[in-house]
């Protein structure tokens, strides 16, 4: 039975996984680092769409870790390797030969129930100067803000509303998560859509100065301290 506590794995109410959850991928991603010849972590890894952009633009290996079997399967055939297991509770040691250059975040921590614990644990297979890139829903998106004013809180399949949502970020909260585990945040950019029409209708709306009200989501890049502490 999938886990929705960790796993990023979403079901619809019918029971199956919603496959446009598995096989989303974001390459305005790797627009904000440069993977090529790096070692990347990619938890929650869904089908490895993310994955698979991190390896066409250069990436050397992709390991991921992914708990629905379904997704599983359609990354097996995209990554290197997929490891299967919650990510709050897989053995990782299998993944310590070698520390990884980065590791990808992308729609998780807003379903983990201790989110800062599993960033921790998952830090400790990142090489000092290694990077963390996330994505992570922005709860203080105006629509969110209008439906609060109107007194609901929709239950949905996607998107911002997903009823499998565990916790709940604004840009400052996700700066406070990832600074929390003692990275430091480089990068900070408003997601809109994949969409370019959409993506600059939201800015006109926004006229630019309120635009991180209209971000969908938050893309992060954080590094970790080249510094070890004994």
């Amino acid at each position: 039975m999938t886990d929705l506590r960790h796993s990023t794995s979403r079901l619809t109410p019918g029971g199956r996984l919603a496959a446009r959850y598995f096989r989303d991928a974001k390459s305005e991603l790797f627009e904000l680092f440069d993977v090529r010849g790096m070692r990347v972590l990619d938890g929650g890894c869904a089908g490895g769409g993310n994955g698979a952009l991190a390896k066409r633009a250069g990436a050397r290996e992709v390991v991921g870790i992914e708990l629905n079997p379904e997704a599983v399967a359609e990354a097996s055939e995209r990554l290197d390797r997929v490891i299967v297991g919650d990510l709050a509770t897989v053995d990782l040691a299998p993944l310590a030969d070698e520390p990884f250059d980065a590791i990808l975040l992308i729609d998780v921590l807003e379903h983990l129930v201790e989110p800062g614990r599993v960033l921790a644990r998952l830090l400790d297979l990142l090489k000092p100067g290694g990077l963390v890139v996330a994505s992570i829903p922005n709860v203080a998106h105006v629509w969110v803000i209008a439906n609060l004013l109107a007194g609901r809180w929709p239950q949905k399949d996607s998107g911002i509303f997903d009823r499998t949502h565990l916790r709940f970020f604004a840009r400052g909260d996700m700066i406070r998560l990832l600074e929390g585990a003692g990275l430091e945040v480089v990068v900070v950019r408003p997601y809109f859509t994949r969409y370019r029409l959409l993506k600059g209708l939201s800015l006109a709306l926004s006229l630019y100065v309120f635009r991180n009200y209209y971000a969908r989501q938050f893309l992060l890049v954080a590094r970790k301290s080249v510094y070890q502490i004994w």
